[in-house]
């Protein structure tokens, strides 16, 4: 039994003598192992770092190439700009023609040449039949050709050299034009003259008298240009680019005008509203014909709902030329001789019968000595551009004014519609103390009841 013992132990031995030199030979297999792998790695790592190498000099040879293509792009760029230092710029254009290239001389004569052709150019406007040839120079009072010049010059300078580039090569249009001012005044009365010339007038409707029948012949439409539309042609003509090359033609067409009073408005007027009459006969056979000529001139008046009269405007001018005599007038307290005496007999007789249509004035001056044909307050003089017979229609239809004279009197009257005065009656009264005289309007209704008193003046005499 102990022998079996002493077998097994030693088996045991040999067992643990044979796996411990198993395993050395395992850790020297596995020491080569790493060795090995140790080389293997280093190896890899030099072959890494060479490729690195020859990557990074290929980029920086790229660079070098990229960076000198710019370079030389950017000198191309730059010195293609300052070939235009002195030049203007490519498709510039002045009124539609090319001026690209010109250096600042030619710039300058150019500018003058076309200035000066466009002054002598001329616009002409047809109206139907009729021409009219107008010379450019003749409305424009300043072409501003400096302020041109310079903007075409200056195009592009305060730019850097690509933005130059860019307007050079990609060829941006500009046409340019004199910035021209035009003479408003002038160009106003060359209009003024063709309206005058080519205008077909209206014809108002009127309203004739014989005795106490009215009669309405009817108005006629007229034709003319419009003198806002072919001022706005004219001026849109001298701004144009057209002007610049050759003569511009303006068509313009008639516009009907139509008479400013409404005929059915004039049929209203059915009544005699006042009437008024005074006497010169035995005042002299001059100062008899004034006054039937300045009653010629106010008779057949139609007066519109707030149209405003002015007596000096419609016998003026009180001249030799327009029918008058010389005659006596009141001048600074004297009679001396003059054209028209007269006159103011009949701006009188015409505030009276104002007053009693129930009409106020506007204007009214009483002479400086008292007159005999009217009682002191109830004249009016008329003294041309000083002193005048004013008053407006008042009423919402139209009135009518007659006047003449017959057998050394003259007589004016009134005529609207028989509603104007509701009944009611007016009458002029003044009160006259000493050389001073206050006027009043009286006011009746239609049963002769006095109703209402208007202060009108107060009149003083030398």
């Amino acid at each position: 039994m102990s022998n079996d013992k002493n077998k097994n132990s030693s088996k045991k031995k040999r067992n643990i003598t044979r796996n411990t030199k198993e395993e050395k030979i395992t850790k020297e297999e596995k020491g080569e192992e790493t060795i090995n792998d140790k080389e293997e790695t280093k190896n890899v790592k030099i072959e890494t770092v060479d490729e690195n190498k020859t990557i990074n000099i290929n980029k920086h040879k790229k660079l070098y190439i990229v960076g000198g293509c710019i370079c030389i792009l950017l000198g191309i760029i730059y010195f293609s700009a300052r070939r235009y230092d002195n030049l203007v710029y490519p498709n510039v254009e002045l009124y539609n023609e090319d001026i690209s290239k010109l250096n600042e001389k030619e710039l300058e004569n150019k500018i003058n040449d076309t200035k000066a052709f466009i002054g002598n150019n001329t616009i002409t406007v047809k109206v139907e039949d009729k021409s009219y040839d107008f010379k450019v120079k003749d409305l424009v009072k300043d072409y501003n050709e400096d302020k041109t010049e310079n903007e075409i010059y200056d195009f592009g300078r305060d730019e850097n050299f690509l933005s130059q580039f860019g307007l050079i090569t990609l060829g941006v249009q500009r046409n340019y034009q004199f910035d021209l001012k035009i003479n408003e005044e002038v160009l106003k009365e060359k209009i003024k003259d063709v309206y005058k010339d080519s205008e077909i007038d209206t014809v108002e409707p009127t309203i004739t008298s014989q005795g106490d029948k009215l009669s309405i012949k009817e108005g006629e439409n007229g034709k003319a240009i419009d003198k806002k539309d072919l001022n706005n042609k004219i001026v849109a003509a001298i701004n144009s680019s057209e002007i610049g090359k050759t003569t511009v033609v303006i068509n313009e067409k008639y516009k009907t005008t139509k008479p400013k009073i409404d005929v059915a408005h004039l049929k209203k007027v059915d009544t005699k509203i006042s009437t008024a009459t005074t006497y010169y006969g035995g005042t002299g056979y001059n100062r008899g014909l004034n006054i039937d000529n300045a009653a010629n001139k106010i008779n057949n008046t139609i007066l519109m709902p707030g149209e405003e009269f002015s007596y000096e405007e419609a016998v003026s001018p009180v001249e030799l030329y327009n029918g008058y005599y010389m005659a006596p007038v009141i001048v600074n307290g004297t009679h001396k001789d003059a054209p028209g005496g007269g006159v103011c007999q009949v701006s009188s007789t015409l505030y009276n019968a104002e007053l009693k249509a129930g009409i106020l004035p506007t204007e009214r001056y009483n002479h400086s000595k008292s007159v005999s044909y009217v009682q002191r307050g109830l004249d009016a003089t008329l003294a041309t551009g000083s002193k005048n017979l004013k008053f407006k229609n008042t009423y919402d239809y139209p009135v009518y004014i007659r006047a003449y004279t017959v057998g050394g009197q003259i007589t004016v009257e009134f005529w609207s519609n028989s509603s104007v005065t509701k009944g009611k009656k007016y009458t002029p009264v003044s009160f006259v103390q000493g050389n001073v005289a206050n006027t009043y309007l009286y006011e009746y209704n239609s049963k002769g009841e006095l109703v209402n008193k208007t202060y009108i003046d107060t009149s003083i005499y030398g």
